[in-house]
């Protein structure tokens, strides 16, 4: 017997001595492939929700409480720059450390003091950064094969991930095209004699592909047309299960109206097990096509939760991954608040606030 996933329809199995076609294999490696997407696709949407509701109650407050502190930093920072007593080293420190919190504050905060602030202390980076931005560029670039434009803010993780995204899609479909293009190349050297034949026999195979995806849907629309049924109660139930066969056929999805169809006993399974192989070679071109738009969609719902998270575009996400993403990152701002909070404390002492000052000249010389 058949290995039954949910959201999966089987063909073949029902008789245990008969091993399955060609096309029998095909077919139920495709749905089950196609209900394992379903099922990811469902768990997205769902921890969506939830990932949601805790972003904007936790993630967002807490976001706002450390730029707050750290906006708070700066500006005592600025107020110590020329205070006496410091060395012109620990000033240097202190340019530093506003350089580098006020470049960060950037990306999350609009606070026109903090850019005033960045603009006045960072000056003597800039040909530094411009240096790391460069070699950042150029090791993405070797990395991945792709070109960086140089309109691209470098500065932002999210707008890096979506440029390099698209060159990899371009590519993608550069080389599908290349493909095609070299094989219909090669198809017409082939049949350079009989243009014509193949382009009819394509578009017949199209049409018998459509027309079996029709015949299904006609089969359950004859019977379930609200509008001839005489009881309003079933007229009801019968409406409700036409828009389902509707949305099925809407959306290509030959498992629904199969699934339905079974559902409502209009085929049992041991017709469906005698379905020929030519039928079957056109129902596993639909599934094939529903597959791919399923593979798309999960790989735009991946790509949104990987620049969500900040990770590279070559980094495997699920909900059990982004959730510890999320927590671990719940818990490293609450202990950078505690931290900013703590360190604020060192400017009410000039003696403090130097031994402070050698510790953060050590950290940003190891960063």
């Amino acid at each position: 017997m058949l290995k039954k996933i949910p959201g999966a329809v089987a063909v073949g199995g029902t008789d245990s001595e008969k091993p399955l076609s060609k096309g029998q294999k095909a077919f139920n490696t495709l749905s089950e492939k196609i209900a394992k997407r379903r099922a990811t696709l469902a768990e997205w949407e769902v921890f969506g929700t939830d990932f949601r509701r805790r972003y904007t109650d936790e993630v967002v407050p807490l976001q706002n409480s450390f730029d707050a502190i750290r906006i708070q930093m700066l500006h005592k920072l600025d107020q110590s720059h020329d205070a006496k007593g410091l060395t012109k080293g620990e000033r240097q420190t202190i340019e530093d450390l506003i350089s580098h919190i006020a470049g960060d504050l950037m990306e999350s905060s609009d606070d026109p003091a903090v850019e005033e602030l960045y603009r006045r202390y960072s000056g003597a980076d800039d040909a530094k950064s411009a240096e790391a931005l460069a070699d950042l560029k150029q090791t993405l670039e070797t990395e991945f094969g792709v070109d960086i434009a140089d309109d691209v803010d470098l500065n932002s993780p999210e707008a890096v991930l979506r440029h390099i995204q698209r060159q990899l899609d371009e590519q993608e479909d550069a080389e599908r095209r290349h493909r095609e293009a070299k094989e219909e190349f090669h198809a017409e050297r082939k049949k350079a004699k009989k243009p014509k034949a193949a382009e009819e026999r394509a578009r017949a195979e199209e049409a018998e592909v459509h027309q079996s995806l029709r015949e299904v849907y006609r089969k359950l629309a004859s019977m379930l047309h609200p509008d001839r049924e005489p009881d309003p109660v079933e007229r009801e139930r019968k409406a409700v299960l036409m828009q389902r066969v509707n949305g099925a056929y809407a959306s290509r999805s030959l498992l629904d109206l199969l699934a339905i169809q079974l559902e409502l006993e209009h085929i049992d399974q041991m017709a469906l097990d005698s379905i020929g192989e030519e039928r079957l070679k056109r129902w596993n071109t639909i599934l094939k096509e529903q597959l791919r738009g399923l593979d798309q969609e999960l790989s735009e719902v991946h790509f949104e939760y990987l620049a969500r998270c900040g990770l590279g575009p070559m980094a495997t996400v699920s909900p059990a991954s982004v959730k510890r993403h999320l927590t671990a990152s719940l818990t490293d701002l609450r202990h950078y608040i505690k931290a900013f909070e703590q360190d604020l404390r060192s400017f009410d002492d000039v003696k403090r606030l130097k031994l402070w000052l050698k510790q953060m000249k050590w950290e940003l010389s190891a960063r």
